[in-house]
């Protein structure tokens, strides 16, 4: 650059990542509650009853065909009889019974859904034998054969029914997590849109600097963003701020922060006023679990004089030739107090010097082993690679943040911007 002036650096290429879509989908699982449990609805009774009936009566038919001369009518009750008890205690087991096993082993719970089976088959089989007990008694080892068979049977329809209740079951959660994970997407989509309207498209030219900014979004899109308000050629207005939350509703509490303050400042209103009125906003119009941490800087280009106010947010990085100045000028995060006041700082801002604005997901990313990357380690990448262009340096920091959270999807935002004095 040849002469104090400042150089327009767009940022649409580095403002919104792609999102994670098996990390969204991990994230998107939700926990399904088990189904009450409660008696089969009267039609199914009924329908399954009947189809007994028929079983039984298809069965006696077999029987009286295969031995003539046998009277038809004790044989017909009796089959009737048996297939409605193996009907009615296969269903009542696999609908009613079965569901309090299942948070048993798998071998216990199939041990007991068998035991119950066979057990009330023969409970039933005993009650239909003593209800005829001459045919019984004529035909004991046949009788017993057909009480064995029975419980057999019972066992092996009341597992198929378990097995086709649970294949059910599973396909109802699976379509369920699923239009709530497509559900989740959209609104994932809808506030990706959101956030990349707000960011800004490039940077504002202003006598003496060079601006540059970026923001790498988390999966779920969380509330950061920054803006530049350029009140004349020689003001300059910035912001950067962290929504709390993600999702649609961060974002558009993101939105509806971005206009306030766009109203609010002016070049005639200092920040720390900004700040309390954008509080008092907040607070009357959101519930107190809505808030947001919010940095707000003038600078004047004539007295290269930065006037600031901080609420709640990290205390920004003012990189001299001496060191490291950090800018408080502490309040609390705007919309939990209505009556907050919030103080205001100054800075002189020398050619060289190097401004520092960023949100928590910059500094408190952490890598596999949950240390954070924290400030002093944003520094000592600031300070090392001091003298790079500066989209050259932000695009820097965020490859050191990749490189220490070993490159996996982030779950919040980091935002940086970059103010060089020249």
């Amino acid at each position: 650059m040849n002469g104090p002036s400042a150089t327009a650096t767009t940022t649409a290429d580095i403002t919104i990542a792609p999102l994670d879509r098996e990390g969204s989908e991990a994230r998107s699982a939700t926990v399904v509650q088990a189904r009450p449990i409660a008696m089969p609805p009267l039609r199914l009774l009924l329908a399954w009853g009947l189809g007994s009936l028929v079983v039984g009566s298809v069965v006696a038919g077999g029987i009286a065909f295969t031995r003539q001369g046998m009277d038809l009518w004790p044989v017909l009750l009796i089959s009737i009889l048996f297939a409605e008890v193996v009907g009615f205690t296969a269903l009542l087991s696999a609908r009613v019974v079965f569901p309090l096993f299942d948070r048993l082993p798998y071998a216990v719970n199939l041990g007991l859904q068998i035991l119950t089976l066979f057990s009330g088959t023969l409970f039933g089989s005993a009650m239909i034998v003593m209800s005829q007990p001459y045919f019984a008694l004529a035909r004991l080892r046949a009788v017993s054969m057909i009480v064995l068979v029975n419980a057999v049977l019972s066992v092996l329809v009341g597992i198929a029914l378990r097995t086709y209740d649970s294949m059910r079951a599973q396909i109802e959660r699976q379509y369920q997590s699923l239009r709530q994970r497509e559900a989740m997407e959209r609104e994932l989509a809808i506030a990706r849109e959101v956030q990349r309207e707000l960011l800004p498209r490039a940077c504002p030219v202003v006598p003496g600097l060079l601006l540059a900014g970026a923001c790498r979004p988390a999966v779920g899109v969380g509330g950061d963003y920054y803006d530049y308000l350029q009140f004349s050629d020689e003001r300059l207005g910035v912001v950067i701020a962290d929504v709390a939350g993600k999702g649609i509703s961060a974002a558009l509490l993101m939105a509806g922060l971005q206009a306030s303050v766009r109203i609010i400042a002016g070049p005639s209103v200092e920040p720390g006023e900004v700040n309390r009125r954008l509080n008092q906003m907040l607070y009357r119009s959101t519930s107190s679990a809505r808030y947001a941490t919010l940095f707000f800087a003038v600078y004047d280009a004539r007295r290269r004089l930065l006037s600031y106010s901080n609420a709640g947010h990290f205390p920004q990085l003012h990189l001299t030739g001496e060191g490291v100045a950090r800018l408080t000028a502490d309040g609390i995060p705007l919309g939990l107090m209505e009556d907050a006041t919030y103080g205001q700082g100054q800075r002189v801002i020398a050619p060289g010097d190097l401004l520092a604005l960023y949100t928590d997901g910059i500094v408190e990313a952490p890598n596999d082993a949950g240390t954070e990357f924290g400030e002093e380690r944003l520094i000592a990448t600031l300070q090392r690679h001091r003298h790079r262009d500066l989209d050259d340096l932000v695009l820097q920091v965020l490859q050191e943040l990749e490189r220490w959270t070993g490159g996996g999807m982030a779950h919040d935002d980091a935002t940086l911007v970059l103010i060089r004095a020249t």
